[in-house]
């Protein structure tokens, strides 16, 4: 499981300027953010549910390549659950339009700095977080495609959720979560630890990996 220092390749410019300062507000004393990238990477978050009395706050998830890999039942989603709520909040990103392209060719470290000088030009915008919340459904076919994610979690159990993505494949969003649990289950009422569920990632990212290198 990838910790420190948590690189996200589509929004790095944007969160910090690769300065290494995360924006995080009230980060958990002592955390250390872990990458979720292996697993979260292109999940689509179907459903969001809060309650302010109960302070709970729910993410269901649709990983298909993760349930086709794993052999999961047909509709399997992951469920993200935070309990004893204490933040929620959502900002997009007005992207530059200006032209811009990366070469044909280039590595992702060569790539790296390029995405981040053309995302240093976009603008972040403050969004309700109850209207992003309502706007994520299935039905409407609005989903919030992830790009990347990164927890952290305090020796006494307090975490902090930061997930990346598209809303409805267009408007680029970053959501910001944090309370005092924080739980990982199937829908059919397994429960992942957090090791668990990263795992379930690095093994479909290592047989893709294979796949590509030896073009199968």
């Amino acid at each position: 499981m990838r910790t420190g220092d948590s690189s996200f390749h589509d929004a790095e410019a944007i969160s910090d300027g690769g300065t290494g300062i995360h924006d995080w507000l009230n980060l958990p004393h002592g955390s250390e953010p872990t990458s979720l990238w292996d697993c979260l990477h292109d999940a689509h978050v179907v459903s969001i549910r809060s309650a302010l009395l109960e302070r709970t706050l729910t993410l269901f998830c649709d990983i298909e390549h993760l349930r086709s890999f794993h052999q999961l039942n047909e509709g399997f989603q992951f469920v993200l659950r935070l309990e004893g709520v204490q933040s929620a909040r959502v900002s997009r990103y007005a992207i530059w339009p200006g032209t811009f392209s990366v070469p044909a060719g280039v590595s992702r470290e060569e790539e790296s700095p390029l995405v981040a000088e053309y995302q240093a030009k976009w603008r972040e915008e403050s969004a309700s977080w109850k209207d992003f919340e309502a706007s994520v459904t299935r039905e409407d076919e609005q989903v919030f495609d992830i790009s990347d994610a990164a927890v952290a979690v305090s020796q006494k159990g307090l975490v902090a959720l930061r997930i990346c993505g598209h809303l409805n494949y267009a408007s680029y969003h970053e959501v910001f979560l944090r309370g005092e649990r924080f739980a990982i289950s199937g829908s059919d009422g397994k429960e992942f630890k957090l090791e668990e569920f990263h795992k379930l990632g690095e093994r479909y990212w290592e047989a893709f990996s294979l796949r590509s290198k030896f073009g199968k």
